[in-house]
């Protein structure tokens, strides 16, 4: 499901076995990569399990952030760019590395949005 408002920029890619949620006013960055699944196997006799990913509301992932299967981005976090989001990020903050981690809290007032 991609909420309203929502922009994907050049060369993103968005691959849902199962189920990946964008919420409303949320930006992707160019050359993303957004993956509920691994689409193979990792070793024999261990088959893929797709797991949902949900990205919240007025969300902004910097370019060629990767989002691995499973993971939560919160509302109104930033994710800097070549990030890799492995888990759960809260909301309202700014996350960078690899893995993704809390870098600082963002002070966003409520109903506010990128534009």
């Amino acid at each position: 499901m991609i909420g309203d408002r929502v922009f994907v920029n050049q060369g993103a890619v968005i691959g849902a076995a199962e189920s990946i949620e964008i919420g409303d006013d949320t930006l992707i960055g160019d050359f993303c990569a957004i993956y509920d699944s691994n689409y193979h196997e990792i070793e024999p006799g261990h088959p893929d399990k797709p797991r949902p990913i949900v990205i919240g509301r007025n969300v902004w992932i910097g370019s060629g952030v990767l989002v691995l299967p499973g993971s939560e981005i919160g509302d109104h976090t930033v994710v800097a760019a070549r990030s890799v989001v492995k888990g759960t990020l809260p909301p309202r903050v700014l996350a960078a590395g690899n893995p993704a981690k809390v870098v600082r809290q963002l002070e966003i007032p409520e109903g506010w949005r990128r534009g």
